[in-house]
Formats: structure tokens, C-alpha cells, sequence
């Protein structure tokens, strides 16, 4: 795995990059982290394997075996942790969740997918590998829910392009429809005294503008780009939610709720464990044209 590209990629997304996330404190250590250089000796994530579930004689859904696994049976895909599209030192990228959803698509025993999210969000560009791979899944023909614990921001909007959205339990939270953009003013050197001067032709004034005016103290144009990115957040939200209460105080405007309030609100549609999702795309499945 190239480790060093992973971590200066997740390095640039953590400066300069848009987020869709409910609480951007969850990656200080990280940033700490990587400024320190703690984590050049990282090890690597192991392999990505997808737990596979078949439906067993009374009903139950079980881990397949390898030879159980060539019958009938449900991928789950894991998004836990802080979404990215590539692959760090902590967390699988969507870009690879992604391909590896591709490989089963043909397989003729996967009736289906879970996506088992437990996620606060992540980089906006983190959402659209999963959001295209959603829509492969469903041109296949097969059924794919989402199991919810935390489900946040970037998290839901993946969430909501799923056929049918599940809270785990009475605490798990959705929401957090929202953006919001973060860097660092690097232009001093507060250790060495250094100052980075930056100069720019005088054909490319718009170049990097937003970021430059926002430097200064005036936001309205990254505003603007947020804007853009919240507009799209809330077209996918409404059209795979089209049960949700888009005029609700707090639904389309980065409020959190718990999941009674979710239901009600329609930012989901039931609860159940993971185990009860895997039995949902059997019977999906089962029913499924």
C-alpha cells in the first residue's frame, strides 16, 4: 500500500478540503499526529475482507462460511470512522469500498447489500464513489439498506441514496445535513519566523480566490462554493428521501437527531440490528422483480 501518498492526501483533504462532517474536532490527534510525524511508522490497514451472511433453515442470518458463501447470500459494507476517498492510515477509502462492492455485483449468489455505517461524516469527495456504486447496485437489480448507528452529513447522504434507511438503537443519531470548509493559514512560519509569500501571474487572478479572500477575513465567495456543495447535499437527500420533512426545523439545516425523532421526521424508515437488515435483503430479494 503506498502509506506515505495515503497520509500527504489525507494531509492536503484535512487543509484545504471541503467537509460534510458533524464534528470537525474528531480529527485533531490525527492532525497533531501527522505534523509530529508519529505516524510515518504506521502499519498498514490489512486487507479489506466483506462479511458475507446466508439465510439459515428457521430464518436466522448467519456468517457464511466460504462453501455456505456460494449459495445465497449478503454483502455488508463497513463505512466506520471519518469518511475519506482514498485510503488512509486509519480508514478503508470509499474509492476502495467501491470497487470492491463492483466485484460482487455479477456474482449470481449476492442477493444484496448492508452498508453497516457507524460514521460522522468526512470530505466531500469521500461521498460521490459511494453514491455512483449505490446506483450500480440497484441497476443490477438487488436490494441495498443502510444500518445506521452514528449517521451524519456526508454519512447520510450516502445513507440516503439506499433503498431503505435502519437505525441501530434508540441513541443512534442522523443528520448533520450540512457543510463547511477548513485550512490553515500557512503563510507564517510560527516556529522558524518564516513567511511563505505566495505570487501569482497577472493572467490568474481568480486563482485560488476564494481561498486567498477568506485568508483576509472575507468568506463570501467560499460561502458561495458551500453553497453549491449543500444545494446538491439537499437535491440527493430530497430525491432518495421523498418521505422526508424537508420544512422541519432543523432537517436540511445541519441540526442531529436521535432516532425517534429521525423516524418521525423521516430521515429514516425503522429500526433494527444488523443481523435484521441482513434478513430485510433477503426478503427484498426474495420479493424483488
Amino acid at each position: 500500500m503506498a502509506r506515505n501518498t495515503n497520509v500527504v492526501q489525507l494531509l492536503l483533504d484535512l487543509r484545504r478540503g471541503s467537509w460534510l462532517i458533524k464534528d470537525p474536532g474528531i480529527f485533531m490527534p490525527l492532525v497533531n499526529a501527522l505534523f509530529s510525524r508519529q505516524l510515518s511508522e504506521a502499519n498498514p490497514l490489512p486487507e479489506l475482507s466483506l462479511p458475507a451472511f446466508r439465510m439459515s433453515a428457521d430464518g436466522d442470518s448467519v456468517q457464511a462460511t466460504e462453501e455456505e458463501a456460494q449459495n445465497r447470500r449478503v454483502i455488508v459494507i463497513p463505512i466506520h470512522g471519518s469518511m475519506t476517498k482514498y485510503e488512509t492510515c486509519e480508514n478503508y477509502g470509499t474509492t476502495q469500498l467501491a470497487t470492491r462492492i463492483g466485484r460482487y455485483l455479477s456474482d449470481p449468489s449476492v442477493v444484496g447489500f448492508v452498508l453497516d455505517i457507524d460514521s460522522p461524516g468526512g470530505a466531500a469527495n469521500a461521498v460521490a464513489p459511494m453514491v455512483e456504486a449505490i446506483a450500480r447496485i440497484k441497476a443490477a437489480g438487488k436490494p441495498v439498506i443502510a444500518h445506521v448507528d452514528s449517521c451524519y452529513s456526508a454519512a447520510y447522504w450516502v445513507a440516503s441514496q439506499c433503498d431503505a434507511i435502519f437505525a441501530d438503537n434508540a441513541l443512534s443519531g442522523l443528520g448533520s445535513i450540512g457543510a463547511y470548509a477548513q485550512f490553515l493559514d500557512d503563510r507564517e512560519d510560527k516556529q522558524t519566523g518564516f513567511k511563505v509569500v505566495t505570487v501569482y501571474a497577472p493572467e490568474s487572478t481568480d486563482k485560488n480566490l476564494a481561498y486567498r479572500e477568506a485568508l483576509d477575513g472575507k468568506p463570501e465567495k467560499m460561502q458561495q462554493q458551500l453553497s453549491k456543495l449543500v444545494q446538491a447535499f439537499h437535491s440527493a437527500v430530497k430525491a432518495g428521501r421523498p418521505s422526508l420533512k424537508t420544512d422541519a426545523d432543523g432537517v436540511l439545516s445541519g441540526a442531529d437527531f436521535l432516532a425517534g425523532d429521525a423516524l418521525q421526521l423521516g430521515l429514516a424508515d425503522g429500526m433494527a440490528t444488523l443481523e435484521e437488515c441482513v434478513q430485510n435483503v433477503f426478503i427484498r430479494a426474495e420479493f424483488k422483480p
